[in-house]
């Protein structure tokens, strides 16, 4: 047998029994996965509260630069019904046609947007970006400005308009936003984004007598220790504001959002005097890509869930976005909005739903414990009513789950036990307990979320 042949035998065999090598690796990684299965127990304390919940977290949104107009005024009222806070626009000196070298920049273009938001019930957060062109180094808006004076002049203008003369309070002014990809700027060496930063927020503070607006970033694509270290120890050494820090996380696994909180909570152990400094995602999903979730209700499902993880843990959450682009970004997908574009009929998608299913819950946080790997749980006392919010969520949505939830310190009284399920029917039953404790026993679908309210009858 010649060598060519042995060698040409050895990878047919190979090729035949790389099905089976792969099936037993996908069974190692099923059998590992069931084995670190925690399934839901949970018990919510009624006799134990501690802190209003903040609907802060969940009400606010981005909307990316789709198209160089107000987007938001064809949409105002399906905008006005979700309660939100803030909403983040970025593009804001090429898209709106600010710039004027001689310093009588125009605001005529960004003005209809603002008003738009402010109309809709909501104050807008600016993602302080880009270059216009012709005060960019390299004719790209997403260049470093070849004149700081020029720059300081255009951001001062921006802060004067909207904090002074329009007199919004609580503006958030966002620097830049995905320095990292968007102009590839560092922390380290040039472009310095620490220079941007700088120019950028001492020009906003010189602008405004009052402190009524906060400023922050980096806004990077990802959640980087390096960058946000970088920025403490600059923001430290040169006496800068800095009321926030944000960054952008796209990612179906919530375990590493929880991680990246952790992280930035090691961090600031080491710098107490921003350990006040709120946190903040400007941007997230659960793909970086348009796919078919963001048009049904797993990408609903997605928020849901985070929002019970990182409750009390970071200030804000900033879903993206808010309304489609015009055209389609994938033949699978109309867009990562919770609305479609005016020209696909302006309608709510599933995540839109999921907004109006959270602000449902109100009042005093519960203690819960008992949540499971893939069951969620965040409850209130709101007025004489339970609210628990329970999420299903698997990224594989193929999990379902019977557990058992347990009222603890309740009445010996007759109750009604509403439950409302997301993008589903609500339905409602008198229970008596025998006891103070209660115990009902919940199924629950993949990627499903319900909403159950206990009530004295």
């Amino acid at each position: 047998m010649t060598k060519t042949k042995t060698n040409f035998n050895k990878t047919l065999l190979l090729i035949l029994l790389l099905p089976i090598t792969i099936l037993a690796v996908k069974t190692i990684v099923d059998l590992r996965k069931s084995a670190f299965f925690k399934p839901a127990n949970i018990t919510v304390d009624l006799s134990t509260t501690f802190g209003n919940l903040s609907q802060t977290l969940w009400q606010n949104i981005a909307q990316g630069g789709e198209e160089a107009s107000d987007m938001i005024r064809p949409i105002i009222s399906q905008t006005r019904a979700l309660q939100l806070q803030l909403i983040r626009i970025d593009h804001i000196f090429d898209h709106f046609d600010v710039y004027r070298p001689d310093g009588n920049h125009n605001f005529t273009e960004l003005d209809k947007i603002v008003n738009s938001i402010l109309i809709s019930g909501a104050t807008p957060m600016f993602s302080i970006s880009y270059t216009p062109t012709s005060l960019s180094s390299n004719g790209q808006v997403t260049g470093q400005p070849s004149n700081w004076q020029q720059w300081q002049s255009l951001v001062s203008a921006l802060a004067k308009r909207y904090s002074l003369e329009k007199n919004i309070s609580d503006i958030y002014y966002e620097i830049w936003n995905e320095p990292d990809l968007f102009g590839g700027w560092h922390y380290g060496k040039d472009p310095n984004y620490l220079t941007l930063y700088s120019q950028t927020a001492q020009a906003i503070k010189n602008s405004l007598p009052s402190k009524n607006y906060k400023i922050g970033g980096p806004a990077t694509t990802n959640f980087y220790l390096n960058w946000i270290e970088a920025l403490f120890k600059h923001c430290s050494s040169l006496n800068l504001p800095l009321d926030f820090i944000s960054w952008h996380q796209y990612d179906l696994n919530i375990d590493k959002y929880n991680q990246n909180i952790e992280n930035l909570n090691k961090i600031l152990t080491k710098y107490p005097q921003f350990f006040n400094v709120e946190r903040i995602i400007t941007e997230f999903g659960h793909n970086s890509e348009a796919d078919t979730w963001y048009d049904n209700k797993n990408s609903g499902v997605h928020l849901l869930s985070t929002v019970t993880q990182l409750s009390g843990k970071i200030h804000r959450l900033f879903p993206f976005e808010l309304v489609d682009g015009p055209t389609n970004r994938s033949s699978s997908s109309s867009g990562w909005g919770i609305i479609t574009h005016p020209q696909n009929g302006a309608s709510p998608k599933p995540r839109y739903h999921a907004f109006t299913f959270l602000n449902q819950l109100k009042g005093q946080r519960l203690n819960t414990i008992g949540d499971g790997s893939f069951v969620t749980s965040l409850s209130t006392q709101n007025g004489s009513t339970t609210q628990v919010l329970l999420v299903n969520y698997d990224p594989r949505n193929s999990h379902s789950e019977t557990f058992p939830l347990t009222f603890q310190a309740i009445a010996n009284q007759p109750y009604i036990l509403k439950t409302t399920v997301y993008m589903g029917a609500t339905n409602q039953k008198i229970i008596n307990p025998p006891t103070t404790t209660y115990t009902e026993t919940i199924y629950m679908e993949p990627n499903t979320a319900i909403l159950l309210e206990l009530t004295p009858q």
